[in-house]
């Protein structure tokens, strides 16, 4: 199941094994294990409790954020039939540890990280400006160390995927902590989990998130490379240090002066759009970027674990010609990747202590067992 969970495929996973043990199990006697034990897994979540001793944080922190998986039509098995992308729902659990607050903002200057133009144009998957880096002020935010994080990778919707990712917080102590955290973008579905299941966290939105919006905002603001990247730091700068309320103003203002209304409707080829985007998503998300506090407190302010946390699991479960029987293939993979990546070692732990003998095949699990 180690294996499984880990490399590309089961046809390799069958490999490796007779590469090094000398023997091993046909690549579909695999998928079927996987399939079983991806199924108790799903199965254990609605019904567990810890079976583990666990800490309760100094600083917790959830969040979550969608990835894509390529699956056949729903109810047939091996070749492509109608194949879809489904989006997968993905969260993190991260036990961290900060300092006691600060009484001023430890970190009020726009950091480097933000403003390198070939770092910034990656983030916002936009070509990069041609312009000068302004000179590195050395400045760096020590945020809170993560210690332990765990995860959940799953297909199904956000109102069955939230009551899960409360278990799991349940689990890990989360709500005992004395400063909780609730990270995500700017997705509607991110902040009704944050509502429904973790009201009594602060909720913050992703930094990076923002500077995507800025700089396409500044892209089509000004004319020039040079402008552009100005524009886009005066920009990020305001927002870094709160002041979200200014910006939302001076992009209404540039609106203004080119007869569009805030809230109108644009075409997505329009040249204000970008400019309308950025005010209406800084606008929703307002009571979300009080960075200048979250930094005082000690909190993280980017969700960039959770990025790495997709690309962590699309590495297993996407690929060129890779797809997944809907929905029980594909739930199964991604149960089984998911609990491979939790560093609490769930998946040793949950194999060796699985009931019944290990020889024999199991019948299918239903929630009442």
């Amino acid at each position: 199941m180690h294996l499984a969970a880990e490399v590309r495929s089961f046809e390799r996973a069958a490999v490796v094994m007779q590469r090094l043990l000398g023997q091993g199990l046909s690549a579909k006697t695999i998928e079927r294990l996987v399939g079983q034990v991806g199924e108790e897994l799903s199965q254990r979540q609605e019904t567990s409790s810890a079976e583990q001793e666990v800490v309760v944080p100094n600083v917790a922190v959830v969040s979550c954020d969608g990835g894509r998986i390529h699956t056949r039509e729903a109810g047939h098995g091996p070749g492509v039939h109608q194949a879809q992308w489904r989006e997968t729902k993905n969260a993190s659990f991260e036990r961290m540890h900060a300092a006691e607050p600060h009484a001023d903002d430890p970190c009020p200057t726009l950091l480097d990280t933000f403003r390198q133009i070939a770092h910034v144009a990656k983030i916002a998957e936009q070509a990069a400006f041609a312009a000068e880096n302004p000179a590195e002020n050395g400045v760096q935010y020590q945020g809170p160390e993560r210690i332990l994080r765990t995860c959940l990778s799953s297909l199904v919707c956000s109102a069955q995927f939230g009551p899960q990712m409360e278990r799991e917080a349940t689990r890990r102590k989360f709500f005992a902590a004395p400063r909780r955290v609730f990270i995500g973008d700017g997705l509607p579905w991110n902040w009704t989990l944050w509502r429904e299941h973790f009201p009594t966290f602060t909720p913050i939105l992703d930094f990076i998130h923002a500077v995507q919006y800025l700089y396409a905002a500044a892209q089509a603001w000004e004319t020039t490379d040079a402008a552009r990247w100005s524009r886009y730091l005066a920009l990020a700068e305001a927002v870094w240090q709160g002041r979200v309320g200014e910006v939302i103003e001076q992009l209404h203002a540039e609106l203004a002066t080119r007869g569009v209304e805030p809230n109108e409707n644009l075409s997505d080829n329009s040249p204000h759009t970008p400019l309308a985007d950025a005010a209406r998503y800084l606008q929703n998300n307002r009571q979300r970027m009080d960075y200048p506090r979250y930094r005082r407190e000690g909190l993280p302010i980017t969700s960039a674990p959770m990025e790495s946390l997709i690309k962590q699991v699309n590495l297993r479960v996407k690929g060129t010609e890779m797809f997944w029987n809907d929905p029980r293939g594909a739930e199964a993979i991604l149960q089984l990747r998911s609990a491979s990546l939790c560093e609490d070692d769930r998946l040793d732990h949950y194999l060796r202590h699985r009931p019944g003998s290990p020889l024999t095949r199991r019948p299918r699990l239903t929630t009442a067992a």
